[in-house]
């Protein structure tokens, strides 16, 4: 076989791809002509590693040989989903998308059939948006994913067979991922993308095919990409799912935007001015890098978020705008810190809560720590919104044009709970200082749609940041009864000012006690609860 054309793009060190067509070996046997010319090898490299090196016959290749006009196809119709597009299908698993994918294939077995053939209609549509092999058409593709995480791309693989893989067929590169920014992935594959399609179009000029794959690539650059990129990364764009369609009769083609809704009830406020700087955003022809405090902040709220709550927390974007922000403080503690998929979440976090106690060297004089007058301290504004969805416990907006704010919701269980909010302000407190974008914005709502390594972290900076091992240690000594009874962690609880909870988890996290004991309270800690 003979190699008619290649290129290579981007750096193997961090994300590139070698393309090259190659003589058919079945002569267009199997093949359209446009296809036969696209008979090719397709080499995949993230952070050093050949993700498409693989066994086959006992052999190690390097490349996945197959037609690869599917694949080109693919990555024109589905690039603005491909860099933008960060909710997982159905529920928000704390895995990367390629483990994701395999973890909620299946419906919940209680599941009745219009809520399973839902499930597996929006499985199937994300898997065709996100993954390598919804290109196969009948080719041994690595198990990759792609996806937006939050300002980066998100590439994760596994080594799951395809299905038809012959007896010893293996990729070599086990479970893993990489996140990189943005223009790294796009430029590349892009340059890959543009060049092999003007190769396989100059061969054959007459094809539609080919002839609307080119037009398809070309029209990535233009401007009018903005508004659907955004829709993306707001995470709203979803179109209605098969139960819906089914029940209220709807064409497949019915789902609307609902990015317009959001600009819409942002114009409303009648503050051209702030309304800009929430629409703000950093982006090349290819890829927005820097999303707007408003996709920041929808793209982790539930897909179904009311209008009611869209309104509600577009009035807050845009009152929370100041060309005056003066928290210098909080600014000189803040530094963007991504989690590291590595290491545990709650070590991390523990880390970070760590870090600011040193740092800014807070009182512990009084036995407990004062996190609402911290906050107020750093410059922080707090206020309180009803939200129709009680999921969210509060949310977090910051930025160079916007005063650092947290937002309770008031309909949120936690709301009435003097510790639980004391809780979330420390949140919330993680959120503002190490989890802004490159821009140095933050916009992000707590709850069950924001990133789970993200909002695992905050949680245990929230229980360290608010139980420091020395107050800890202060509290299990002036109690006569040993940690391990309900009354001595009630006490250290209440002098804390923490759940029991949180105090239980937390006092577990620091080998004070066994995993019997952590249950065993826990359960009496539901029970006492559900007794109130």
């Amino acid at each position: 076989m003979t190699i008619t054309w290649e290129r290579f793009a981007g750096s193997t060190d961090g994300f590139a791809v070698r393309l090259a067509f190659i003589t058919d070996p079945d002569d267009g046997a199997a093949a359209s002509a446009e296809e036969s010319a696209s008979w090719g090898a397709l080499q995949i490299w993230v952070n050093g590693q050949n993700l498409s090196a693989h066994m086959s016959q006992g052999e190690q290749l390097q490349s996945t040989h197959w037609y690869l006009l599917s694949v080109l196809e693919w990555l024109a119709d589905q690039w603005n989903p491909l860099f933008h597009e960060e909710k997982l299908p159905n529920r928000n698993v704390n895995e990367p998308a390629a483990t994701a994918l395999i973890i909620t294939r299946n419906a919940p077995v209680l599941a009745d059939e219009t809520d399973i053939l839902a499930w597996e209609e929006e499985w199937h549509e994300w898997h065709g948006r996100h993954a390598l092999r919804a290109a196969r058409d009948g080719g041994l593709f690595p198990n990759i994913a792609i996806r937006r995480f939050r300002d980066f791309i998100e590439i994760s693989w596994d080594d799951e067979p395809s299905a038809g893989s012959p007896h010893g067929f293996q990729h070599g590169a086990s479970r893993g991922v990489a996140y990189l920014h943005p223009e790294q992935v796009a430029e590349p594959l892009y340059e890959i993308l543009r060049s092999a399609a003007g190769h396989l179009l100059g061969g054959h000029p007459g094809s539609t095919r080919l002839q609307r794959l080119r037009t398809r690539v070309d029209s990535l650059r233009l401007r009018t990409q903005h508004t659907a990129r955004l829709d993306w990364l707001a995470g709203l764009r979803i179109q209605p799912s098969v139960g819906v369609r089914l029940s209220l009769d709807l064409l497949e083609d019915d789902g609307h935007s609902r990015w317009d809704e959001i600009v819409a009830s942002l114009e409303a406020t009648g503050d051209p001015e702030a309304v800009h700087e929430v629409l703000a955003t950093e982006e090349s022809t290819l890829v927005i890098s820097d999303p707007c405090h408003a996709a920041l902040l929808f793209s982790s709220l539930a897909p179904t978020i009311t209008s009611e709550d869209v309104r509600t927390l577009a009035s807050v974007l845009v009152k929370q705008y100041s060309t005056d922000v003066a928290a210098m403080s909080l600014e000189k503690l803040s530094r963007h810190t991504f989690p590291d998929p590595h290491l545990p979440d709650w070590e991390q976090g523990y880390e970070l809560a760590e870090r600011v106690h040193e740092e800014i060297g807070i009182d512990l004089s009084g036995g407990w720590v004062d996190i609402e007058r911290l906050l107020r301290r750093l410059g922080v504004a707090i206020i309180s919104r009803k939200l129709q969805d009680q999921n969210i416990r509060a949310c977090s907006i910051v930025g160079p044009r916007h005063q650092p704010t947290v937002v309770h919701n008031e309909s949120s269980l936690a709301f009435s709970n003097y510790r639980a909010k004391r809780f979330n302000l420390a949140h919330e407190l993680c959120h503002l200082l190490f989890d802004r974008s490159r821009g140095r914005k933050l916009a992000i709502a707590s709850g069950p749609w924001a990133p789970r390594s993200i909002e695992r972290r905050a949680n245990a900076f929230a229980a360290m940041f608010l139980m420091p091992s020395a107050l800890v240690q202060q509290a299990i000594a002036d109690q006569p009864d040993p940690v391990d009874r309900p009354e001595a962690i009630a006490a250290v609880a209440a002098q804390l000012q923490v759940s029991r909870h949180a105090a239980i988890e937390h006092l577990y996290n620091l080998t004070l006690m066994s995993d019997a004991t952590r249950d065993e309270l826990l359960a009496q800690a539901q029970s006492s609860d559900n007794a109130r």
